[in-house]
């Protein structure tokens, strides 16, 4: 797969040799004229896992003592484009007949991240494991997952203001919000540095300093140090341009199989847009694959899916394959002479035959081949395709055709037609002029024949036969895909461009589909693509080419996220109800034309404009409800479903509800406050409208809802409205709660004049106030003089992890006060103040002079016990009363000792839960002490 951003490739000289011995001394072959060719032998041990794998795994054999493995040990395996991860390699492996049970064999030979879609299956295998996995009889051919393309090329991208994203959310008031992006590349966090783009606002989540907490959800990611973390990179985009959007990321990285089934899951985790800049190099040509079925699949189901074109602008070679018979080349290869069985002439008709096809590669640059040819793919469909009938290869020679520098030629009767090349010139040939030939080993002529050539340096060019086709295909080609080119933001009207310019790498369109998905011949349908172009070379915070400390992203990778998060605006400015037909449609109708008039290949419809795509699905809709002082005209704050008013910090009670709209001109706005209508057709837009200043807010809860309407008076196209509810509360301290720390549990509610025993209470106690709201800025204690200042809530004299408070008999005063912020700063609020006393009659019975009268716990659930004392012998009953004043028990009637301790349960089993009075009345005083059963009535 290919990230379309160039990258350099690793050596692959003398590949073609490591696949001669593994059909040479590997393999048994017949005697001939010339030298043995670079074709596995069907049949043979591992000629179902194909030469590079095969290659893979007898070099890395514990036991590689044999001459053929000390002869391969010479020559280096292809690993620019496998990818191996530790002792595990990707691959993707054709399944006979039952996909299932290749992928329990799979696993069974120690299969990770796997995957299966259609008959492919795909995932990390261990490179130890290859030699059986060759024998499996569930397995028709596996072949490298090789790398995907990726389309590539503390910031803002200036691609946001080269689609004037930034002007059409400040006029259509939207951010993206209702949307979920999903990002398909190859890592999101693989360098572990994903918490410094939260951080600095660039990316959303926890400690997003903008507001945007919450984070992306990563369903697959790369392990630490495998990735480039480009999935990052175009989240910062989409973050930029909706920044209101939920992202999520899923890897592409783990073979075709996997990419598909990331695409299904995506849309199974809520994403109703998703992007990627992926292409696995042999994705069909000529046939929508596995990766194009999902995308079309997703699409079906209401997903809007976007796609990067690609940055390989026309360096294609397309023909129809013209038989040229028998050739001879190699000759001073180290296998000797190779015989071509009916090499491709590349000449034009009536022209000399010539079957070698000539390209300049300069020393230090790398290429990839992605060659294919018009039969259809065994990988994709219904089972009924027996796959490819020919057997097509592709060589890569020195300038004089004497030797092979490289070669791509797997078996691919019954199997899939594509072979993958790749080359770096390291400087070793006496000329950086090569030749390509292709060769149909054998089998029916195709009629076509196509590769696309995949390069780091623009100075790689084909020198002759350039047919200069089409390049995109693949998933970049499915129908339900909207396919994005590149145009760089500052050849954008934007930044003074009048028309814009595409990125001379931006992929063009035009590549037949001739088969369909279970590989019938079908009529030649050719699909425009690409549909739009959106800007590229943008700024982000780590990834692409750095200048001055700044970094920038260019490639169609960057392009695509930007027209992704313009969709996610578009579909808030409509209410989040755009199918995906409408947002293609919309951006296409809406777009500068560029080229051609109308639609071409190389730039679709033109460079996307999100103003003017919004304007045309944007329907009418309440964004928010912000408080407003009446007196000053400055906002107090943005309401929020659930908000709770602090009256005693409004800089006044008489305010008006201003509602902001997008557009951010409507006809007229109707307002129903806790049903008082009122309608509004001037802006601004307030409750209780231009002919009231202001109305009095007041201790309540609040329902409010404004519907717009296109035209005034409440009249014309109604649109989407916005209901909230909030409360607006006096700050005070409600009450305290002498607590038991040990447990938690509430002793009681102190009171004023209350009197304490210690000796009926638990031994650590603490004070909470209990506040309106619940949650202050923080709560300043005194307690007998001694200050001390809770800054969280729970709000407790004594702080609250676990502290306590130590009583001693005596007289206390104290007092709580509520403060906005934390530490006792600002205004002081709302306040309370008790008196108390606390005595001990277990060391001090003569403290009992007064009397007392206790219950612990309380609140209580169930049970709770009533403690009582008084200072002179005589009668005394103590009674309990509901709070319609009629008695529910009596549990002390007659005398009682002065000084001596009564204790008594109130068993509560058969009371309603609620509030009730302890009474105790003897010859001289009266005691009582409020109850309050919690049990549920």
């Amino acid at each position: 797969m290919i990230h379309l951003y160039p990258k350099p490739l690793s050596p692959l000289k003398w590949m073609g040799l490591c696949l001669f011995f593994i059909g040479f001394v590997v393999l048994s072959s017949k005697a001939q004229s010339v030298r043995p060719s670079f074709k596995m032998a069907p049949g043979q041990a591992l000629q179902k896992i194909g030469p590079e794998l095969a290659v893979l795994a007898i070099q890395q054999a514990p036991d590689n003592r044999s001459a053929a493995a000390k002869t391969l040990t010479r020559f280096p395996v292809n690993k620019s484009l496998l990818q191996i991860k530790g002792n595990q390699v990707v691959i993707q492996a054709l399944a006979e007949n039952n996909t299932e049970q290749l992928l329990i064999d799979l696993k069974a030979l120690g299969l990770t991240y796997p995957a299966a879609y259609g008959r492919l299956v795909s995932g990390l295998i261990p490179i130890a494991a290859l030699n059986k996995v060759a024998t499996l009889k569930s397995l028709r051919a596996a072949r490298p997952a090789y790398k995907p393309a990726t389309k590539i090329g503390k910031a803002t991208t200036q691609g946001d203001r080269a689609v004037y994203a930034d002007s059409a959310r400040k006029q259509q008031v939207v951010t993206g919000k209702g949307s979920k992006v999903g990002l398909l590349s190859d890592s999101f966090n693989s360098a572990g540095e994903a918490e410094k783009g939260v951080k600095s606002g660039d990316l959303p989540g926890k400690n997003n300093p903008n507001g945007y907490t919450t984070p992306v959800q990563v369903l697959l990611d790369e392990a630490p140090g495998w990735g480039t973390d480009e999935g990052r990179a175009m989240a910062e985009i989409v973050h930029d341009v909706a920044p209101g959007a939920q992202l999520a990321f899923y890897s592409a990285d783990f073979g075709p199989a996997s990419f598909a089934q990331g695409i299904l899951d995506l849309q199974q985790a809520g994403c109703n847009i998703i992007v990627d800049d992926i292409l696995y190099f042999d994705e069909p040509m000529f046939q929508d694959g596995i990766v194009a079925q999902a995308i079309d699949a997703v699409r079906k189901k209401g997903t809007t899916y976007f796609t990067a074109a690609g940055n390989q602008a026309r360096d294609s070679y397309q023909a129809a394959y013209k038989p040229g018979g028998v050739a001879y080349f190699g000759s001073k290869s180290f296998m000797g002479p190779q015989k071509a069985h009916n090499a491709h002439n590349f000449a034009p008709t009536g022209k000399k035959k010539d079957v070698t096809q000539k390209i300049f590669i300069p020393v230090g640059t790398s290429l990839t081949i992605s060659f294919q040819y018009s039969e259809p793919f065994y990988s994709v469909g219904d089972g009924s395709s027996k796959g490819a009938q020919s057997d097509l290869d592709i060589f890569l020679l020195t300038e004089d055709t004497t030797d092979v520098v490289t070669s791509s030629n797997y078996s691919n009767k019954g199997s899939d037609p594509v072979e993958i090349l790749s080359f770096f010139n390291d400087g070793s040939y006496d000329s950086n002029y090569f030749n390509i030939l292709i060769d149909k080993y054998e089998g029916a002529s195709p009629s076509i024949i196509k590769y696309v050539l995949f390069k780091d340096d623009t100075d790689i060019t084909i020198k002759e036969y350039n047919t200069a086709s089409s390049t995109i295909y693949g998933h970049n080609n499915a129908a339900g895909a909207i396919t994005t080119g590149a145009v760089f933001f500052l050849d954008t009207p934007a930044f003074g461009i009048e028309d814009p310019v595409a990125e001379s790498f931006s992929s063009a369109g035009g590549t037949p589909i001739l088969f369909d998905e279970n590989g019938k011949v079908r009529n030649r349908l050719v699909r425009r693509k690409p549909e739009i172009m959106a800007p590229d070379g943008g700024s982000n915070t780590f990834f692409g080419n750095a200048f001055l400390d700044e970094f920038y992203f260019y490639g169609t990778s960057a392009a695509a996220p930007h027209a992704a998060a313009v969709a996610a605006l578009m579909q808030e400015a409509n209410g989040n109800n755009l199918t995906p037909d409408r947002v293609e449609n919309t951006l296409q109708q809406t777009a500068q034309d560029m080229n051609d008039p109308g639609f071409d290949f190389e730039t679709g419809y033109g460079l996307i404009n999100a103003p003017k795509a919004l304007n045309l699905v944007s329907t009418p809709r309440v964004r928010e409800f912000n408080l407003v002082d009446a007196d000053s005209r400055k906002t107090i704050k943005r309401l929020k479903e659930g908000d709770i008013i602090n009256l005693t910090r409004l800089p006044t009670r008489n305010v008006f509800l201003y509602v902001r709209t997008g557009p951010t001109h409507v006809g007229s706005v109707l307002f129903d406050v806790n049903g008082d209508q009122k309608t509004e057709s001037k802006v601004p837009y307030n409750y209780p409208g231009s002919t009231d200043n202001y109305f009095k807010i007041t201790e309540g809860n609040y329902t409010i809802t404004a519907v717009p309407y296109t035209q005034a008076n409440g009249k014309g196209e109604k649109g989407v409205p916005l209901t909230l509810n909030f409360r607006a509360v006096e700050e005070k301290i409600i009450r305290f709660e002498l607590y038991n720390v040990n447990n938690g549990s509430v002793v009681q509610e102190l009171e004023e004049g209350d009197a304490l025993n210690l000796a009926n209470l638990p031994g650590s106690l603490n004070i909470r106030a209990v506040t309106n709201p619940i949650i202050v800025g923080s709560v300043q204690f005194s307690l007998n003089g001694k200050t001390t200042t809770e800054n969280l809530n729970t709000y407790d004299l004594a702080g609250s992890s676990g502290q306590s408070i130590d009583f001693k008999p005596g007289n206390y005063t104290l007092s709580a006060s509520i403060y906005p912020y934390e530490m006792a700063r600002g205004s002081v609020g709302g306040s309370k103040t008790i008196t108390f006393e606390v005595i001990d009659t277990a060391t001090n019975p003569s403290h009992n002079t007064n009397g007392q009268l206790a219950v612990y716990p309380n609140p209580f659930p169930q049970k709770t016990k009533l403690q009582f004392s008084v200072p002179e012998t005589g009668n005394a009953t103590l009674t309990i009363y509901d709070l319609n004043g009629l008695p529910v028990a009596i549990l002390h009637n007659g005398q009682a000792v002065a000084g001596k301790h009564y204790e008594y349960v109130l068993d509560g089993t058969s009371l309603p839960g609620g509030w009730y009075i302890s009474l105790l009345v003897t010859n001289k005083n009266t005691y009582h002490q409020k109850l309050r059963l919690t049990k549920q009535n």
